[in-house]
């Protein structure tokens, strides 16, 4: 897509006051201007008959665009803690020292998108299958393989690489397995470095063989991922660029900023079917309560922190919970909140020999530098892991039923979660699905390797804990609590030393800084891991689209259980974590809805 300048079109549909909205109404209220809801607030007011709000609780972020769009301004000059970041921290980790592990969220338009890491991956058709067969009814009219597939390529305008990068880095890909007429640019970055490409020969050779074709349903192998750059201007393509700003003209399309969404508003008359009416809405604890109306629907876009957390303080829960904090049920829905996913992932760090393969660090103000970002992946097998992983399957399939009753959850949550259980171990780990994501990057002068756990058998929690809106809600994602992550993702992190001492890589290094040849036994390593660990950065599933007897939040509509009229989009709606970054499922998961709420 051509490039838009914010400057060159009219905003008049863009506002930070919230007495602009105050008492109005639209069709449509979506709540969140992140990855998901700008897609929305697109597609749903391409017909001009129907009338979008859209608000979100960060600014527009324009006063700093080179921030968002200089993509390794993600590294050398990030939003997180500052004003575009939710900030968030977890609880207290009991099985990882005692740390509370920071949890970057985007609050700006372009949410997340706006933020991130850039990588553009896709899952696998097996874990998709999983999902459709998770979520019960009429799944597999929406949420099948092959649709999720076109409309992820709905919302791709793919690029290929520079040669130079191509040949450097071993790219191999199916230009049929992109999209290449939607909003959302990917491509290669224009600069590549030497380890880069020699991670990939290593880790070809011992951890998971080159893939010709990643993003058609077999996401596991070695391979050069996608950016989400455009290759224009070597400018970062997210949900604001892509999605909103070109339409930003369009009269029907009203976004206001610097606003949360405190409350939903509801008609309860029919109580088995209640009726979202609008939401009210506040600039902050102590300021004005605003209100919107919404003719037909609500559409929470607030991720897997934000939209069970508003569920929450709208009444919308486990009934207990809710009356425990002085709220009136709604809903009784247990679910909310529960189901929480993270990809636990740390980095090992290694001095470069040579000062020419340390690239940069810091932003550099050339457009090609710049667009270099961290995109080599070897998502590795079971196999690659473990000499038998038949031990492992059992050890899952034998504890599923312990594992859940050990959860402080309703009984119909423990359903669900036992049903996903066994899916991880019968069908997901007994295919080439990745357990762990192994990346190599070269950042902040050193040669990285990461390692991430894909699919935790570990389970938590996001809670509010008071009526506020504004008081953070309880995170709690139970990292480690389940000795079957730590142990997987040990041996990931023994993998990518594997990989490590590997021609031609070793020859590229220097030392391996963190954790150093101290760290060889597996207690040693799993220590490690429990000082060192964090998020990925891709929490999942706290609004389970699953049946509503085994814990589900929404339906395979995305309708709230119990609502008429109220949605989730977002993140949160995946009943399971899957082997890949999250973005380009989250817009895959955006477009299927916009046209499940038109109808087409």
């Amino acid at each position: 897509m051509a490039f838009v300048n914010v400057t060159s079109f009219d905003r008049r549909s863009l506002t930070a006051n919230g007495w602009d909205l105050d008492g109005k109404s639209f069709d449509y209220v979506i709540v969140g201007g992140g990855t998901a809801g700008l897609v929305l607030a697109n597609r749903l007011s391409a017909d001009g008959s129907n009338s979008v709000a859209v608000i979100e609780a960060g600014n527009s972020g324009y006063d700093d665009n080179d921030k968002f769009t200089t993509p390794d301004a993600t590294l050398y000059d990030s939003s997180v803690n500052t004003q575009y970041d939710w900030q968030y921290k977890t609880t207290s980790q009991k099985n990882m020292n005692g740390r509370r592990a920071s949890w970057p969220r985007g609050k700006v338009l372009g949410g997340s998108s706006a933020i991130n890491g850039l990588y553009y991956v896709r899952h696998s058709r097996v874990e998709q299958e999983v999902w459709a067969d998770l979520a019960g009814g009429n799944a597999n009219d929406h949420w099948n393989w092959d649709n999720m597939l076109s409309h992820m390529k709905k919302s791709e305008h793919n690029k290929s690489p520079l040669k130079s990068v191509r040949d450097q880095a071993h790219i191999q890909y199916n230009p049929d397995s992109h999209g290449h007429n939607g909003p959302v640019d990917t491509t290669w970055p224009a600069v590549m470095y030497r380890p880069i490409g020699a991670f990939m020969e290593a880790a070809n050779s011992v951890a998971s063989p080159y893939t010709s074709d990643a993003y058609g349903g077999e996401n596991h192998g070695t391979y050069m991922a996608n950016s989400a750059i455009n290759k224009d201007n070597w400018h970062r393509s997210f949900s604001r660029n892509a999605y909103l700003d070109p339409v930003l003209d369009r009269g029907n399309l009203h976004v206001l900023t610097g606003h949360q969404v405190t409350e939903i508003m509801f008609d309860q008359s029919n109580r088995d079917n209640v009726e979202a009416t609008g939401v009210h809405y506040s600039s902050g604890k102590g300021q004005d309560v605003h209100t919107v109306h919404a003719n037909k629907e609500v559409i929470l876009c607030g991720g897997a922190i934000n939209s069970p957390a508003l569920l929450q303080l709208s009444g919308i829960g486990d009934a207990g919970h809710l009356q425990s904090l002085g709220i009136d049920v709604v809903v009784d829905l247990p679910g909310v909140g529960e189901n929480l996913q993270d990809h636990l992932s740390a980095g090992m760090s290694f001095s470069a020999k040579h000062s020419q393969d340390r690239g940069p660090t810091s932003v550099t103000g050339n457009a090609r530098k710049d667009s270099y970002v961290n995109s080599a992946v070897s998502y590795v097998s079971m196999d690659s892991l473990f000499n038998n992983k038949d031990s492992i399957i059992s050890q899952i399939q034998d504890r599923a039923n312990s594992i859940v009753n050990n959860h402080n959850v309703a009984d119909s949550v423990k359903k669900g979660q036992r049903k996903a259980y066994k899916a991880i171990a019968n069908r997901i780990y007994t295919s080439n699905v990745s357990p762990v994501e192994i990346l190599g990057n070269v950042m902040f002068g050193s040669i990285s390797i990461q390692a991430a756990l894909q699919h935790p058998l570990s389970r938590g929690s996001v809670r509010i804990n008071s009526k506020n809106a504004f008081d953070y809600p309880t995170i709690n994602p139970h990292y480690l609590a389940e000795d079957l992550d730590l142990k997987i993702l040990r041996e990931g992190f023994k993998l990518a030393r594997l990989i490590s001492q590997q021609s031609p890589l070793k020859e590229l290094i220097g030392q391996e800084n963190v954790p150093g040849d101290k760290v060889q036994s597996n207690s040693e390593w799993e220590d490690w891991i429990r000082r060192s660990a964090g998020t990925e950065y891709h929490p999942s599933s706290t609004c389970a689209m699953m049946p509503r007897g085994d814990g589900g939040v929404v339906g395979t509509d995305l309708k709230v259980h119990g609502t008429r009229n109220l949605r989730v989009v977002d993140a949160s709606v995946t009943p399971l974590a899957m082997s890949t970054h999250l973005m380009a499922v989250v817009y895959g998961i955006a477009e299927i809805a916009a046209e499940i709420i038109l109808g087409n």
